[in-house]
């Protein structure tokens, strides 16, 4: 018997998987182009700036595309894989934005995060824990439940 996974507008964690993933995707491009402009080091303190307010370096734009794969590749696969994604991707991006605001004035700050850089992370870190943590309860409990008639 297969399981029939719920769509991305009945899956709030499959729906943000794809919607977070497109997002990081698009800064993460957009960031190696501005990160480029000025010959700014892969893990240097300054960068270029995305948008007139995110700072941006090839190593911060580096990670983002990578979270934008991830995600994005669980966001089309199922339920449970998106949920632990989201809450990997979450933790992630909620670690830089916390090592942004320690690091941001020092030469540690390795990922040329200001502060719009870094509440952003905490913002959308948080938004991706919380949907995973939360969200999609009823869903998971009919899965388990094919999965144990199934068995």
């Amino acid at each position: 018997m297969s399981i029939v996974q719920p769509s991305f507008a009945s899956s709030p964690n499959r729906a943000l998987a794809m919607t977070a993933g497109s997002m990081f995707a698009i800064w993460g491009i957009l960031g190696f182009l501005f990160a480029g402009n000025g010959g700014h080091h892969f893990l240097g303190n300054e960068g270029g700036y995305l948008w007139g307010a995110f700072l941006v370096n090839p190593a911060l734009a580096f990670i983002w595309t990578a979270l934008a794969a991830a995600l994005l590749i669980a966001g089309m696969g199922t339920l449970p894989s998106a949920r632990g994604m989201n809450l990997l991707v979450g933790v992630i991006v909620l670690v830089i934005g916390v090592y942004g605001f320690v690091f941001m004035n020092t030469s540690a700050n390795v990922l040329a995060a200001n502060t719009t850089d870094n509440v952003f992370h905490v913002i959308v870190g948080a938004i991706l824990v919380l949907t995973a943590i939360g969200a999609d309860k009823q869903n998971l409990r009919a899965i388990r439940g094919l999965n144990r008639a199934g068995a």
